[in-house]
């Protein structure tokens, strides 16, 4: 019933069902069955005497059994609720939260969906909020070359895979790169974020978004459900303690000194906030598509 009204259309079918049920059963009682048995007829004050009855133990039996499963429940069960997320319901999901947050979490690969709507969610929401947000952020090593590809082979083989642009070693660096560029523009152009950017040296299916109010567990495809665990609840604190492990075994981006960004990152700006934050061997940026690298920090677009 939780897993029903918790979610806005189960919600609606349900209660629609449930009415024309109630409808059908009104019409067989009080039309249908009187006329094939007149004894069975009612009239209004036995009617409303009926229903108080009914209301009246129904009442009691719901308390009841309310406060007895309540009482019978372990307290590590309370604080252990998961829920499923439907796949049509993530990106709102991950929106809605982005606007109310104080601190954002990010554990996963690439970071595309962070750096599209989410560092701008949370730009946005302290501007106007005039309260600063705390940002951690937790990719794949972009200098890491096995890694990268390992990874690009994994995405090669989900469903996902079959549009857009193929994943290759190479598109997996410029994704990661663009990630770190973006969340280093984000960093100095906006002073009411403080974003924090670690560099990890394997890869899991899963991506974690953390918020004050809850965790969402996603993966990669975008017919795949997704895991939320409130705040306070077991999982939503062992989830915070698996980033903090991971940040421990990571390095942290840091920059030389203060960028200065404008609207867009041109090919220079590019270049110098990859030597300023050593995100990449300045070397090897030959190998990388730099055109498609300011077109993925420019103009990012939304993977859901």
């Amino acid at each position: 019933m939780d897993e029903i009204f918790s979610k806005k259309h189960y919600r609606r079918t349900f209660f629609w069902i449930v009415s024309l049920l109630l409808v059908l059963a009104l019409v067989i009682r009080f039309f249908v069955l009187p006329h094939f048995s007149p004894d069975q007829a009612l009239t209004g004050s036995a009617l409303l005497g009926s229903l108080l009855d009914n209301f009246v133990v129904s009442l009691f039996l719901a308390v009841f059994l309310g406060g007895f499963v309540f009482w019978l429940t372990p307290a590590i069960v309370k604080r252990s609720e998961i829920e499923v997320i439907a796949p049509k319901q993530i990106n709102p999901l991950l929106k809605s939260v982005a606007t109310d947050t104080r601190v954002w979490i990010y554990k996963g690969t690439c970071g595309r969906y962070t750096r599209a709507t989410t560092l701008p969610k949370l730009a946005d929401a302290a501007r106007i909020q005039g309260i600063g947000r705390d940002i951690s952020i937790c990719i794949l090593n972009p200098k890491n070359e096995a890694l990268c590809a390992a990874y690009a082979t994994y995405r090669r083989s989900l469903k996902s895979a079959n549009s857009g642009t193929p994943w290759s070693r190479q598109v997996v660096q410029e994704e990661i790169v663009a990630t770190a560029v973006a969340a280093l523009k984000f960093q100095f152009s906006e002073p009411l974020l403080r974003i924090r950017v670690f560099f990890v040296d394997h890869f899991s299916a899963f991506r974690l978004d953390i918020s004050d109010q809850c965790v969402i567990v996603t993966k990669e495809d975008k017919e795949a459900s997704a895991l939320r665990a409130d705040a306070g609840t077991y999982f939503y604190d062992s989830y915070k303690d698996d980033v903090r492990l991971t940040e421990r075994q990571s390095k942290e981006m840091t920059c030389c000194g203060k960028l200065e960004f404008g609207e867009s990152v041109d090919e220079a700006k590019l270049r110098e906030a990859i030597k300023c934050a050593e995100i990449f061997e300045e070397n090897k940026l030959e190998d990388l598509n730099v055109t498609r690298l300011l077109s993925l920090i420019n103009t990012p677009s939304d993977p859901y």
